[in-house]
């Protein structure tokens, strides 16, 4: 069959620059300094390294963490979709598009020892005259970092299920299950969630080194002394003595040990799984009566999460608008004494610099990272033949926090200073892998036979994706600029350490203030930051209606 468009050298060409600038080099200038740096380690160095106060403590913290949390939260979306609901593609795009710090700033508010579930407590029922000494959750604590990561890596896994299941038969295996006389809902836990576990092997690849690697989040919530293991290791970046830079760099390559350990167990959870079922079937054994409870349990909180979720981020939004206008609230006060503009006022000559700097490097790197996303696509399409999945998605697989210390040793050893250029050429590394992967499944769903007919009218091979494509997979498109989008603003790691101080963004800022205390400030800038992709969202979805309504039939 002829192909439906020619692939051009220019298209040739330009797939090979963004896949040389955001995947070869980035890789290759954050592997060679390591190779220098480990030559010049003493043996003294390895040893205080091995001796530091907590390391054990704090790479249990990570292993835990990164491996329940991720687990958890697959689950629990699994159980959701095991039950289609109408409303969840309308809630994932804004879910999505909240950024894990503004998530996190807004759940401490409400959920914390002084948080507004213990003032309404006090309101409604009395008690608690002075904050209790453990709440729902503590101010920091593992257990706190635990729930946020939860709650935030759900809707991400959500939408690659419902991607996951347009490329199965769900409808017929469940058909075929309950024709051998299973339920519907066993039938998707034993015939829809096996091809879903193997489908989901990269997003729950990407999920589990978020969760190994994530400082900024730790820093404001995590456990202190010792914190988990990428804060630890980005505390001795910071530092600068010779012991904490070797420190640095040996806590860099354990980073990519642990990562490389949970890897491996996210494919054996898989295998694990298949296993279980097959000693079931081939057995006829029936299911532990803990299992079983178990199995219910997580059902009934499944069906309450998307509710509960809406209720929580309506809840965040408001706590992170009230801290903000609050002037002076004492507890167990439900409401602040006063409202007043004056942190607004006073801060804005200092916010608004660092607005427009956080848009201007989102709109660009998500820019580019879309861009080029679809020109990686076009390109393999046009060829027949896509690369593996997780070498584009290289940016989500590797842990950050070594990646960006080997792109700041490179980048010192070129001797080349930071500057602004850097931190948009790293955030579009980040940037890159989140489109692609939001884009890939409607692309090669795509029907590339519509390009054959638009060609046969006499159209050019570019009218025909700008004609034809791009408008019916205009609402993917967008939706993936936001998602890119918010991933810029997230962005901590590469705007602190390639700046340098000299690139300043709300993210980087609304850290710095959650170490002073100030929860009115803390409250304005993780505002903002929540803000900016909800305003670009919203703008997305009206001008996708828009689009709808211009074209539909009258």
């Amino acid at each position: 069959m002829a192909r439906a468009l020619p692939v051009s050298p220019t298209l040739n060409a330009t797939a090979g620059l963004c896949l040389a600038f955001l995947l070869g080099i980035p890789l290759a200038v954050a592997v060679w300094p390591y190779v220098g740096q480990l030559s010049g380690l003493s043996a003294d160095a390895v040893t205080e390294f091995v001796r530091a106060p907590g390391l054990m403590t704090a790479i249990g913290y990570s292993l835990v963490l990164a491996t329940l949390a991720p687990l958890l939260a697959c689950y629990v979306a699994l159980a959701f979709s095991a039950r289609p609901s109408p409303r969840l593609l309308g809630w994932l795009a804004p879910l999505l598009s909240i950024p894990h710090l503004a998530f996190a700033v807004g759940v401490l508010f409400l959920f914390s020892p002084t948080g507004w579930l213990v003032r309404g407590w006090h309101s409604l029922f009395g008690g608690f005259e002075s904050p209790p000494a453990s709440a729902l959750l503590a101010d920091r604590s593992l257990f706190t970092l635990f729930w946020v990561l939860l709650l935030k890596e759900i809707p991400f896994l959500l939408l690659m299920i419902q991607s996951a299941l347009t490329q199965i038969p769900a409808e017929r295996y469940l058909q075929a299950g309950q024709t051998l006389g299973h339920s519907r809902l066993a039938s998707w836990w034993q015939l829809i969630v096996p091809e879903l576990l193997t489908r989901l092997r990269l997003p729950m690849a990407a999920v589990v080194i978020y969760t190994l690697s994530v400082v900024d989040v730790p820093l404001l919530i995590g456990p202190n002394l010792p914190g988990v293991w990428a804060q630890q290791v980005f505390q001795w970046q910071q530092d600068f003595s010779a012991q904490a830079a070797h420190s640095a760099l040996l806590g860099s390559l354990m980073l990519v040990a642990l990562a490389v350990i949970l890897l491996w167990l996210n494919r054996q959870h898989e295998r694990l799984y298949s296993g279980l079922l097959r000693w079931h079937r081939q057995g006829d054994i029936k299911m532990p009566l803990w299992l079983q409870i178990l199995g219910r349990r997580l059902q009934s909180i499944a069906r309450l999460w998307l509710p509960f979720m809406a209720t929580l981020s309506l809840g965040v939004m408001g706590a992170l608008v009230v801290w903000s206008l609050a002037q002076s609230w004492f507890y167990p006060d439900l409401l602040p004494g006063a409202f007043s503009l004056s942190t607004w006022r006073s801060e804005w000559p200092f916010l608004a610099p660092l607005l427009w700097q956080t848009v201007k490097l989102a709109l660009l790197s998500a820019s580019v990272g879309l861009v080029a996303a679809l020109v990686c696509l076009e390109w393999q399409a046009r060829r027949e033949r896509y690369s593996p999945q997780w070498l584009m998605l290289l940016g989500l697989l590797l842990p950050q926090l070594p990646l960006v210390m080997g792109w700041q040793f490179g980048l010192s050893a070129l001797r080349l200073d930071p500057h602004w250029h850097w931190v948009l050429w790293a955030h579009c590394v980040f940037t890159f892998p989140y489109a692609y992967l939001m884009l890939s499944g409607d692309y090669r769903r795509f029907n590339r036979r519509w390009l054959l007919v638009g060609q046969s009218l006499g159209y050019s091979a570019p009218a025909c994706w700008f004609r034809i494509l791009l408008p019916i997979l205009k609402q993917p498109i967008l939706y993936a600029w936001v998602i890119a989008f918010s991933v810029s603003v997230a962005q901590y790691l590469p705007t602190q350490l390639l700046g340098a101080g000299r690139v300043v963004t709300v993210t980087t800022e609304a850290v710095n203030i959650g170490s002073g205390g100030d929860r009115r400030l803390l409250g304005l800038y993780a505002f903002w930051q929540l803000l900016l992709p909800l305003i670009l969202l919203l703008s997305a979805a009206l001008l996708n209606r828009r689009a709808r309504y211009r074209f539909a039939p009258r």
